[in-house]
C-alpha cells in the first residue's frame, strides 16, 4: 500500500510495491524461458552426434558411388541426383539447426537482462514515482509477454523445421543407398555389357548438309554431328524409324556428360521449350519404348524423357526425376539418349 513521509503530506509508493512489479515483469520473462521447446531430442539434435552420424554415413556412400561412376563408366544420373538431394537436406538440416539455437540463445539472453536490469531490452521498468506508473507497468508487462510468446512460437517452429530437415536427410541418404546397393547388384551383368560395348572415341563427318551424318534418305536436320560411331548409329536408327523429327542435338562441346563426350542426342518432340502436343508425346512414348527395347542391340546407356531415367545398368524400369525448373531440362519436350 502507499507509505507517507514524515510530514504526511505527499504518498509514495512503498519500495516493496516497486520490486514486485520488477519481479512480476521478470517472472514473465524467465516464465517464458522455461517453456522454450527442450533442446534434447529436437532441433539441438542437428548440431550434435546425429549431425556427424550422417556426414560419416554420407562419405561412405560417396566413396561407394565414386567407384561405381568410374567402373560403370560414369554419368549415374538416378545416383547423383539422389546425392545431391540428400546434400541439399543435410545443409538445411544444419542450417536450421544453427537457427534454432541462436533464437534459443535470444530468448534466454533476454530473461537474463531483464532479471539482472528489470528491463525488457531497452523499456525501462516504470517507478512508482510516476504519476502514470500503473498504466505503464501494465503496457510493460503486456509488451513483454507478447514479445517472448511471439519469440517461443518462432523456436517451437524452428525446432519443428529442424527435425523434420534432418529426417528428411535420412530419408535422402537412404534413397542414395539403395540406388547404389541396386546398381551394385547389377555388376556381373553391367561388366559383361561394357565389355561387348568398349569405349570409343567421337569423330565428325565430312561435309555439312545438316543431315545427320550426310546420308542419303535421312530425315531430320542434326546439331552437332560430332559423335561416336556407336551414337551414330542408333540416332540414324531411331531418325530412320520415327523421323522427321524438328531437330536432333547431339554433341555439346564443353557439356562435362554425354553430349560433351559424343556419346548423348536430344530426340525433340517440341520446339522454343513448349511442351509438345498431344500426338507428339505420344511419338516421344513410341520413341522411349523403342530405344529401351533395343537397348542390348544398339548399346544403350540410358534414356531420359518426361522427367523419368530408364538406366540399362540398374534393375530397370522407369525412375522419376527431380525438378530442374523448366519444360527443356526436364526432358518434356526432347528424349534424350545416351550411349555405353
Amino acid at each position: 500500500m502507499a507509505a507517507f513521509d514524515a510530514s504526511g503530506r505527499t504518498p509514495r509508493s512503498a519500495p516493496g510495491r516497486s520490486r514486485s512489479k520488477r519481479y512480476v515483469a521478470i517472472a514473465l520473462v524467465l516464465g517464458a524461458s522455461a517453456v522454450l521447446p527442450p533442446a534434447t531430442g529436437s532441433a539441438a539434435s542437428v548440431q550434435a552426434a546425429p549431425k556427424k552420424d550422417l556426414k560419416k554415413e554420407y562419405a561412405k556412400l560417396k566413396k561407394r558411388a565414386s567407384a561405381l561412376s568410374k567402373e560403370y563408366r560414369g554419368e549415374l544420373i538416378t545416383l547423383d541426383q539422389a546425392k545431391r538431394a540428400a546434400e541439399r537436406a543435410g545443409s538445411d538440416a544444419e542450417r536450421l539447426g544453427r537457427e534454432y539455437e541462436t533464437a534459443r540463445a535470444d530468448v534466454r539472453r533476454l530473461a537474463a537482462s531483464s532479471y539482472m536490469t528489470g528491463r525488457l531490452d531497452t523499456l525501462p521498468m516504470v517507478t512508482a514515482e510516476d504519476p502514470a506508473a500503473s498504466i505503464r507497468d501494465a503496457a510493460t508487462l503486456q509488451h513483454l509477454a507478447t514479445r517472448n510468446s511471439q519469440r517461443i512460437a518462432n523456436l517451437r517452429t524452428l525446432s519443428t523445421q529442424a527435425v523434420q530437415s534432418q529426417q528428411q536427410a535420412r530419408t535422402k541418404l537412404e534413397a542414395v543407398r539403395k540406388e547404389i546397393d541396386d546398381l551394385e547388384g547389377q555388376r556381373a551383368r553391367v561388366k559383361k555389357l561394357l565389355v561387348k560395348y568398349k569405349p570409343e572415341t567421337p569423330t565428325t563427318p565430312s561435309g555439312g548438309s545438316g543431315k545427320p551424318d550426310d546420308v542419303s534418305g535421312a530425315k531430320s536436320p542434326l546439331v552437332g554431328p560430332t559423335m561416336t560411331a556407336r551414337m551414330r548409329t542408333a540416332m540414324l536408327a531411331i531418325d530412320g524409324r520415327f523421323g522427321p523429327f524438328p531437330t536432333i542435338g547431339c554433341s555439346r562441346p564443353g557439356d562435362p556428360q554425354d553430349h560433351g563426350s559424343g556419346r548423348a542426342c536430344d530426340f525433340m518432340e517440341a520446339t522454343g521449350g513448349k511442351m509438345p502436343s498431344a500426338s507428339a508425346k505420344s511419338h516421344g512414348d513410341a520413341v522411349a519404348q523403342y530405344v529401351i527395347s533395343n537397348a542390348s542391340r544398339l548399346g544403350i546407356k540410358y534414356v531420359i524423357w518426361r522427367q523419368r531415367i530408364y538406366d540399362m545398368r540398374g534393375s530397370g524400369g522407369w525412375r522419376q526425376m527431380e525438378d530442374r525448373g523448366s519444360v527443356t531440362q526436364n526432358h518434356y519436350d526432347h528424349v534424350h539418349v545416351s550411349v555405353l
